[in-house]
């Protein structure tokens, strides 16, 4: 997984890692407490992005190692691949409270974050770590890094994988 991650997205950091790893683990439950704001955030997103290149994720792509989820690119809104409605339901779907996996997180982060350095070493940066480590300890969400937002513009909507 961190190996397909640092070949498939060269700007990505640790906190990618951590990032898709999380989505897996949890799947989409900590970005929906309010259907309806969801819902609004997800139409404003999909305006926003009509006219922008999002050519640089894949339209679907399974989350961190196991993956129980997939992220879905916003592009097959526009390219009539899925509805507006559709995805939001399966995102919805994605966020139910028994989608967890069942174990510790911060647990199963330390053992990812030691694969994943061993795998790219240049990863490591003792800042990132500490933060990642207290975001885990507190089953926390992170953002995409920086450089992987600038260099891949991501947008898309977690749904269950349904294989």
């Amino acid at each position: 997984m961190c190996i397909q991650i640092a070949e498939r997205y060269p700007s990505a950091t640790l906190q990618d890692v951590y990032k898709t790893c999380f989505q897996d683990f949890f799947g989409a439950e900590h970005l929906l407490h309010d259907t309806a704001m969801a819902h609004s955030y997800l139409a404003a997103e999909i305006t926003l992005c009509k006219n922008q290149d999002l050519t640089a994720m894949p339209s679907a792509e399974p989350t961190g190692f196991r993956h129980r989820f997939v992220r879905i690119n916003l592009s097959e809104v526009f390219n009539g691949q899925i509805s507006e409605e559709e995805l939001f339901a399966r995102f919805v779907e994605a966020a139910g409270t028994n989608n967890a996996f069942p174990g510790n997180w911060s647990e199963e982060w330390q053992r990812i974050e030691k694969i994943a350095l061993e795998v790219h070493p240049a990863w490591t940066d003792t800042t990132l770590q500490a933060a990642l480590q207290f975001a885990a300890s507190t089953a926390s969400p992170v953002r995409h890094s920086e450089a992987f937002r600038q260099a891949y513009n991501p947008h898309y909507r977690i749904i269950n994988n349904k294989r």
